[in-house]
């Protein structure tokens, strides 16, 4: 073992002497004399060692708290992580909380040293539109809340950190609807008194042209007063056979009285 004037780049001084560092995975069991070098050991299951030291142990694994992203070996750490839904509570995820943000929040993370490397996280939910506007998860931005006074329209749910505003379009819709019916009976009631009007027309139309048409082509047929024409009861058809006689008679009567007159 020479004497340290200059130690090579793994060494270190130690009573006057150049000892070898440990390499990673193994700590110093015994430190260098004049006689010997450095013996160094393995570590123990649970600690590990990551570069060259002149340590008598090596560190202990870290503990996580629910999961493991990567196992602990003799030359390096273990890597933590949080389920789903949790966050890591510090800078190495030894310990996990759940998150409380819902959607429209976003997270602000507050960092505080404890010791060494080790930071502490602490977690706020803010959020992620402020103001009259609502996160919209599909656009993935923000949008600004339907204002329903300005179309003057009823609001039914007022917008939120997720939602926008509800506005009562379904009594608008009605009201034009009430609307167009009364649009379509007035219409519809012209309509049809239009077509009643020009239908009673024709049909005047038509039948005073027929009369006319019947009056021009047929003549009024005269009414016959012959007797003969009527249907008489016996007794009535005896007395008339009885009054043409008596007419028959008188009329000879009044002829030979002429010609005696003229003889």
């Amino acid at each position: 073992m020479a004497f340290a004037r200059g130690c090579g780049e793994q060494q270190t001084r130690i009573n006057g002497w150049c000892c070898d560092l440990c390499p990673p995975g193994k700590y110093v069991k015994e430190f260098c004399t004049e006689h010997r070098q450095t013996i160094c050991s393995p570590c123990e299951n649970g600690s590990f060692s990551d570069h060259y030291s002149v340590f008598d142990s090596c560190k202990e694994c870290q503990s996580c708290q629910q999961e493991y992203a990567e196992k602990c070996t003799p030359t390096s750490n273990a890597r933590c992580s949080c389920d789903s839904g949790f966050l890591c509570s510090n800078n190495v995820c030894s310990a996990c909380e759940e998150n409380k943000c819902t959607t429209g929040e976003k997270l602000k993370r507050t960092e505080t040293p404890i010791g060494g490397e080790l930071l502490n996280y602490s977690y706020q939910c803010e959020l992620v539109c402020p103001g009259p506007a609502y996160f919209d998860v599909k656009a993935n931005h923000c949008k600004p809340w339907t204002q329903c006074s300005a179309f003057g329209l009823a609001e039914l749910f007022p917008g939120n950190k997720t939602h926008n505003s509800v506005c009562d379009v379904q009594a608008l819709t009605h009201g034009r609807d009430r609307e167009t019916a009364h649009v379509i009976l007035g219409i519809s009631f012209a309509v049809f008194s239009l077509a009643f009007l020009v239908s009673f027309f024709l049909s005047f139309t038509c039948v005073k042209n027929l009369r006319k048409h019947k009056a021009n082509h047929y003549p009024m047929l005269a009414v016959s007063t012959n007797n003969t024409d009527y249907h008489l009861s016996k007794e009535e058809s005896g007395l008339q056979l009885i009054i043409q006689d008596e007419s028959k008679d008188n009329n000879n009567i009044e002829l030979h009285l002429g010609r005696d007159t003229t003889l």
